[in-house]
């Protein structure tokens, strides 16, 4: 009995230790899975943290371009500022623009900046999205990208509107990891379909700025412009030292054009004078229709004797136009111009652009005082 007793006690016993045993077994389990579980919930928070700050960084950069009104700040700040923005090492913007719509809104410096290409066929650009018009990361890049720079990954960003591809911005690393394939591109998508809003946005607004600068009957600038530009080419004027011309033309015996052969012939007269006189200066000069059968040109780096020179030529092919009356009489057209030429660099306290006008006014008075279809010059003083 005594024996049946202690076996039961030792049997009881083992059972108890290998109860005890499971027991540490579970905790031990149980304590791996709660270190695991909060291992995971770590750094789930970590990658939500890290996304947030990603998308707040996308966000800055989404709303600035918005905020933008300008083709040439847009494109400083596609170009330059996203390298610093995003840690770029290399930025291209690939722009397909078959009827020069938006170069022919931007200076000759920008059209030429560095990493903006113009494309008159989109053919080199759909060959980079050969599957669909959707972000594409890609490490080695395409060869065509990037000439000459160790740029070893790239984010491709189609730029897409109404379901055509008019453009490609293309964010480069010299890290072969950085735009890796198995990057998401959910905020770079995002932000391909922002810039390409904005390009749209700021060249209708550009062409709508152009149009409130431009005479409707002669498509040349009109006064508003004209005054604009003074002030813009004296400030580079002074900062250049370099002399600035202003010449203020009118036509002679318009008012007779009008009476005699009637309005649309006095219409077609202008027309055809602006063309001619814009069709004889550089990219860099302006010609505007002052008011009436007034106008006022601004000759930046031109000097009294080179003035001189362009006066006496416009006021030669004026005087040799053919224009035709509605009957087919041909009306005479001559022009009287005075000529003003500022070469200080200092304006010490005199309003320059008023100054020049009215001397080119007063020159131009005179002219049609001394005889009409004739050049007069005033000096600055």
């Amino acid at each position: 009995m005594m024996q049946d007793f202690q076996s039961a006690i030792s049997s009881f016993d083992l059972e108890l230790s290998s109860a005890v045993d499971t027991a540490e077994d579970s905790n031990k389990l149980a304590q791996n899975r709660l270190e695991q579980l909060a291992r995971t919930v770590g750094d789930l928070v970590d990658k939500a943290t890290q996304n947030e700050r990603i998308l707040r960084k996308f966000q800055q950069f989404e709303l600035q371009l918005l905020a933008i009104t300008g083709m040439e700040a847009l494109f400083d700040t596609l170009l330059a500022e996203s390298l610093r923005h995003f840690r770029l090492d290399a930025v291209e913007l690939w722009l397909f623009d078959p009827e020069s719509t938006v170069r022919d809104l931007l200076p000759d410096d920008v059209q030429r900046s560095a990493g903006l290409s113009w494309f008159d066929s989109d053919d080199d650009l759909r060959v980079l999205y050969p599957m669909a018009l959707s972000v594409r990361l890609a490490s080695p890049p395409p060869l065509n990208l990037f000439p000459g720079r160790p740029v070893r990954s790239v984010a491709l960003l189609p730029l897409v509107r109404h379901g055509a591809l008019v453009g490609s911005l293309h964010f480069g690393a010299f890290a072969a990891q950085r735009f890796s394939g198995d990057k998401s591109t959910d905020f770079i998508s995002h932000l391909a379909s922002v810039v390409a809003v904005c390009i749209e946005n700021c060249t209708n607004q550009e062409r709508l700025h152009r149009l409130s600068l431009i005479d409707m009957l002669t498509r040349v600038e009109n006064r508003r412009a004209f005054h604009l530009s003074i002030d813009t080419e004296i400030a580079r004027a002074m900062r250049q030292a370099e002399p600035l011309t202003v010449m203020l033309g009118d036509l002679d015996h318009f008012k007779a054009v009008n009476d005699n052969h009637g309005h649309q012939v006095g219409d077609r007269v202008l027309r055809a004078v602006a063309q001619e006189i814009a069709g004889m200066l550089r990219k860099t000069d302006h010609v505007c229709r002052y008011g009436g059968e007034e106008f006022a040109l601004i000759l930046p780096n031109c000097d009294r004797n080179l003035a001189l020179e362009i006066a006496e030529r416009i006021r030669a092919r004026v005087e040799s136009l053919r224009i035709a009356s509605d009957s087919g009489i041909e009306v005479p057209t001559s022009i009287s111009l005075g000529v003003t030429c500022w070469t200080h660099p200092k304006s010490n306290g005199v309003n320059v652009a008023e100054r020049l006008i009215k001397l080119a006014d007063d020159a131009a008075y005179r002219a049609k005082q001394n005889g009409r279809n004739r050049v007069e010059y005033q000096a600055f003083g």
